[in-house]
C-alpha cells in the first residue's frame, strides 16, 4: 500500500497512475499545442517569441511524466496538477483558454493583483 503525501492511502499503480499522466500530457499537447502548430495562419500569426514559447511549452509537456517521476519516486502520484507546465500568456486568447498560468508572467502577475 503506498501513502501520498496528505498521508491517503493510493489504490492506483504506479503504471495506471504514470499512464493517466500521459494521457494527460497528450490531450494538452492535442488541445494546445497542435491548436497552433497544425494551422498555418495560426503560426504564421505568431510572433518569433510567442512560437519559441510555445516550442518550450511542448517540450515541457513531452518532459513532464519524468519530471512527475523524479518528484513522487515510487509512490504513484495522485496530484499531479500542480506540476503541471506553466502555459505561455499568449493562451489567453485560445478558444478553451488559459489553464496553467505562471504566477511570476505578467499575465500572472495581473491575476494576482500585483
Amino acid at each position: 500500500m503506498a501513502i501520498g503525501e496528505h498521508g491517503e492511502e493510493i489504490t492506483i499503480s504506479m503504471e495506471e497512475a504514470m499512464a493517466k499522466v500521459r494521457s494527460t500530457r497528450d490531450s494538452m499537447l492535442e488541445m494546445y499545442v497542435d491548436y497552433y502548430q497544425s494551422k498555418p495562419m495560426l503560426w504564421n500569426a505568431l510572433t518569433d517569441d510567442e512560437r519559441q514559447q510555445l516550442t518550450d511549452y511542448r517540450q515541457a509537456l513531452l518532459d513532464w511524466p519524468e519530471v512527475i517521476q523524479q518528484i513522487y519516486g515510487d509512490t504513484p502520484p495522485n496530484s499531479y496538477s500542480k506540476y503541471q507546465p506553466y502555459q505561455p500568456d499568449f493562451f489567453q486568447n485560445h478558444p478553451r483558454g488559459i489553464m496553467f498560468v505562471d504566477p511570476q508572467s505578467p499575465l500572472g502577475r495581473t491575476l494576482n493583483g500585483n
